[in-house]
């Protein structure tokens, strides 16, 4: 067979075999926690920003909350941001703090909204961006709630090898009650688990670093971080025809 249809037969496949998640995940409010930013390049932020942008494209509704480096400003940095996505071919818009909506209106009008957590009255407070994205996940009744940052997920052992691809609330708490872990990964988990509790379908923990790697984590049976759930009842039907191997 010819290699350049070879080539053409395995992307084929695998739009194909990511079609079940695609449907699944079609029209859901996915919000995206950007805090990987200062370890990536300006390449690989492109490279993460196009997939955000694939997201909408496939039917999902993304809304992106960003940090701001120290010393940069906090609006200018909101509008680089959102221009990195219209630049990928899509229209994107900076909002200043938590308002609902706004982006109801945003997200209807098929823009993707880009948060930063301080609005004009609060502009010099310090606010973690992973609790705004936290509340608007909660707010907005996402599907999903992602933190990006430099975690792969959480570790099945010392070993570090190897993470889990899918825990409850209940099984992360006695894994918490067990182990010692940094306490920013801490924070992380503890919202997580505060954010399904408080009705957001899924968290999923991943290390922005990784190219694609919210496409690996969204299109694949493999994953590539951990996601917490409240119980097993909260699968996706795909899921559950390839269960037990998430």
């Amino acid at each position: 067979m010819d290699k350049n249809l070879e080539a053409v037969e395995r992307k084929a496949s695998i739009l194909i075999n990511a079609l079940p998640y695609i449907r699944d995940f079609n029209h859901k409010i996915i919000v995206i926690e950007y805090g990987c930013g200062e370890w990536l390049s300006g390449m690989e932020e492109r490279s993460l920003m196009q997939d955000i942008v694939l997201l909408k494209s496939v039917g999902m509704r993304p809304i992106v909350v960003h940090d701001t480096p120290m010393g940069v400003d906090k609006f200018r940095e909101n509008k680089r941001v959102a221009k990195l996505l219209e630049i990928c071919g899509v229209k994107a818009i900076g909002i200043c703090g938590v308002d609902t909506q706004t982006l109801h209106m945003s997200l209807d009008n098929d823009y993707i909204p880009v948060i930063v957590p301080n609005d004009i009255d609060n502009e010099t407070e310090l606010i973690n961006p992973m609790d705004t994205a936290l509340e608007i996940a909660v707010k907005m009744q996402a599907d999903k709630l992602v933190y990006l940052s430099r975690y792969p997920g959480i570790f099945v052992d010392e070993s570090r090898e190897e993470v889990y691809a899918r825990l409850t609330v209940e099984e992360l708490e006695e894994i918490k009650a067990k182990r010692h872990f940094p306490e920013e990964f801490l924070g992380i988990l503890n919202r997580g688990i505060q954010a399904v509790d408080q009705g957001v379908n899924r968290v999923h923990i991943l290390d922005g670093r990784y190219a694609h790697v919210l496409l690996i984590e969204f299109f694949s049976v493999i994953g590539a971080g951990t996601i917490i759930i409240s119980d097993e009842g909260k699968l996706y039907e795909h899921e559950l025809k390839n269960k037990p191997a998430r």
